[in-house]
């Protein structure tokens, strides 16, 4: 005679041996049956119609009561939080790093960093002074908090405008004396000629 994989222990005398919860024929759970319609809910939060929509076909298929599929949202609730965390993280360094690079390509530049640096940032503040974006300006807090404002291309370009705002500078101003004196005509259309 063979053993049956699943066997009852010996039990005293007149103790009933249980049976495995399997080997009885009908003793099979009932089929999970879906709702007509999931309704998820969680505190704190309004889920959008459109998610629940798409979320339907696989909560069917995997065969979820309305009640266990609301047992998850918590679940993933949390996942989304801590994947949130870690793009923004992600994003975060990726910025740093991106700010670094700017930073030490500018230090060294040869034309506009390493012992021009300092001349640099006189004619860059010097050019955004002039265009109106005094310090403080919200204009010159992002380009400081972007780290935009250590893009080598940038300074090259203000510390350029800087230095014709100087005064041996080439940079004609359309308010000043020699423009005052010339005759309305000339003012009004500087390229005609007579």
């Amino acid at each position: 005679m063979t053993s049956s994989p699943v066997e009852a222990e010996p039990s005293a005398p007149g103790e009933a041996v249980a049976a495995p919860e399997l080997a009885v024929p009908g003793n099979v759970p009932p089929p999970v049956v879906a709702p007509e319609r999931y309704d998820l809910a969680l505190d704190g939060f309004t889920i959008d119609p459109s998610l629940v929509q798409n979320a339907d076909p696989v909560l069917r298929d995997i065969g979820l009561t309305n009640a266990a599929a609301n047992k998850l949202l918590p679940v993933a609730r949390d996942i989304m939080a801590r994947t949130q965390e870690s793009l923004v993280r992600q994003i975060e360094d990726a910025a740093a790093a991106q700010k670094k690079t700017w930073h030490d390509a500018f230090v060294a530049d040869p034309e506009i960093g390493g012992a021009h640096r300092g001349e640099t940032e006189h004619f860059a503040a010097k050019a955004l002074d002039a265009l109106g974006y005094l310090q403080g300006h919200p204009f010159r807090q992002a380009l400081n908090d972007s780290g935009f404002g250590n893009h080598p291309d940038l300074l090259r370009a203000f510390r350029r405008l800087g230095e014709l705002l100087g005064e041996d500078g080439s940079f004609v101003r359309p308010l000043t004396a020699a423009s005052r004196n010339r005759p309305v005509w000339e003012r009004l259309y500087p390229d005609e000629t007579r």
